[in-house]
């Protein structure tokens, strides 16, 4: 056993070296161009944050009620779900979101957000250059990367899952090369627990452990070594673990049964198509695949086989984005690294290298731009922050419900979350927010009727609210048809929404 062991660490010392040679005097200026790298995806994700949306607003909203009542167990927020369990998942991502916001407003919570994603891109940059690819590579790579991930780095706890995979996959690549698990392979534990108290993708990275570590201990197994078959089977059995170390338990099971069960909201909500090329956001992703498979062919075509492991990540992780649009952003992190990993193990010659000068101008005038931008973001007003929000509607319906407290709102999905978090007192009041998972599908079906006024009777849901407020972005539709619904007044119409009010009787 002790000569399998010392194999396996010549193993991974001769291959650590090969990928330093491989690197070369390229390695050279990785720290500028890792600046560069980072510099655009906080520039540019910070300007993105500027605009907040419905994920947002629910996650400043369930913080301040975790922070004025602890973790949640019994919904209180809207009307069609009151007194049903409610797992929040997400809760710490909520309260660190809140108490963000309360320590320096929307500003603060942009540049929160930012800064997560950006270290999960930072993260996955200095990987590229620990495998050896040279430096204006990984810069082009780890925007490739941004770029696939764009559409999903608003404000909203996800960002916290980008930073956790990129952690995962960081320690997976890192514990390849040695016969056992190393001390810090063992992080893996508590990063997993802090991704499945953030970001309901914590699923994900559990797996990834779970398959990599059965791997290692059958590994072991075959080699005879029992020490490693023993540890790889805990760091297995931890990660099943960590998916319960929360407040909820082996209860949070039954939190994602209901979200991944979502086949009706799917129908409806295009997050949850798959991805296709008619969508914008979606083209990036399927250029990086492109350019995934065209890399990894021509280190094929060199002799050069792909590293299992980075091949084996990214093809769960593409198979994973083929299923929702809102999961092609993990398949970005998995696909960049498995194509400029593998075309720097394939050799070749990487092209002329730009100078020293010339790297640290754009390094320099990278960074100076994403300091702009973060100037810019602190001195944004919060109204801009809120840009997307139909304000005036919502602050009719809020002064109404305030006036008459017996009233129950009726709002469209985005409107009601909005309303929710900007007028307090209209928690318990408001029929639904974007926590679809809460609703059963009776209740679902009814309200994608009443928001796209679609159908026989797609007003029946509006009995026993006295107050409906529609958004004319998210539901044109339902803003026309409230202005000539039997039965209601419209107390107000403008350019973002149209708010109606149940006619007294007399």
């Amino acid at each position: 056993m002790a000569a399998v062991r010392a194999a396996a660490v010549r193993a991974a010392a001769v291959r650590a070296a090969a990928v330093r040679a491989a690197a070369g005097p390229q390695a050279r200026g990785g720290a500028g161009w890792l600046l560069a790298a980072v510099s655009l995806v906080l520039g540019g994700t910070l300007l993105y944050s500027r605009l907040l949306w419905s994920d947002a607003f629910y996650d400043l909203y369930a913080g301040r009620w975790v922070a004025a009542h602890g973790i949640p167990r019994v919904n209180v927020l809207t009307v069609a779900a009151r007194g049903a369990p409610w797992i929040d998942q997400q809760w710490l991502a909520h309260l660190l979101y809140y108490e963000t916001w309360r320590a320096g407003g929307y500003p603060a919570l942009a540049m929160l957000s930012s800064a997560l994603v950006t270290g999960a891109f930072a993260a996955l940059g200095r990987l590229m250059l620990r495998e050896g690819v040279p430096p204006a590579r990984m810069f082009a790579w780890t925007l490739a990367a941004f770029a696939a991930c764009l559409g999903n780095t608003e404000v909203r706890a996800q960002s916290f899952g980008y930073l956790f995979l990129a952690l995962t996959i960081w320690l997976l690549a890192a514990d390849r090369g040695c016969a056992r698990p190393r001390r810090r392979t063992w992080l893996l534990v508590p990063v997993l627990v802090a991704w499945a108290n953030t970001y309901g993708s914590a699923p994900l990275g559990a797996g990834l452990a779970v398959a990599y570590a059965g791997y290692r201990a059958a590994r072991g197994a075959a080699h005879r070594d029992r020490g490693a078959v023993i540890a790889y089977a805990v760091l297995g059995a931890l990660a099943v673990g960590s998916v319960a170390c929360c407040p909820y338990g082996a209860g949070i099971a039954a939190y994602y049964r209901r979200f991944l069960g979502g086949s009706l909201v799917a129908r409806y909500d295009s997050q949850w198509w798959p991805p296709r090329l008619s969508n914008p956001w979606d083209c990036a992703f399927f250029s990086l695949m492109a350019a995934t498979a065209l890399a990894v062919a021509l280190a094929v075509r060199r002799g050069t086989r792909p590293d299992p492991l980075l091949a084996s990540l990214a093809a769960i992780l593409l198979a994973l984005a083929f299923t929702t649009s809102k999961d092609i952003a993990w398949f970005g992190f998995g696909g960049s690294l498995l194509a400029a990993s593998t075309l720097a193990r394939a050799g070749g010659a990487p092209g002329p290298q730009p100078g020293t000068v010339f790297r640290r101008a754009v390094a320099g005038t990278l960074a100076t731009g994403a300091l702009a931008c973060a100037v810019t973001v602190a001195r944004t007003p919060g109204r801009t922050f809120e840009a997307g929000v139909p304000s005036r509607a919502v602050a009719v319906a809020a002064r109404l419900a305030r006036a008459d407290p017996a009233a129950r709102v009726l709002a469209d999905e985005w409107t009601g979350t909005a309303l929710l978090w900007l007028d307090p007192a209209a928690v318990g009041r408001v029929g639904f927010d974007i926590r679809l998972e809460q609703y059963p599908a009776a209740d679902l079906r009814a309200l994608y009727a009443f928001m796209f006024a679609t159908g026989p009777g797609w007003d029946r849901l509006a009995g026993g609210y006295g107050i409906i407020v529609a958004s004319r972005r998210s539901c044109p539709r339902l803003a026309g048809a409230l202005l000539r619904l039997p039965g209601w007044q419209v107390a107000y119409s403008g350019p973002d929404g149209v708010v109606a009010e149940r006619r007294r009787p007399g």
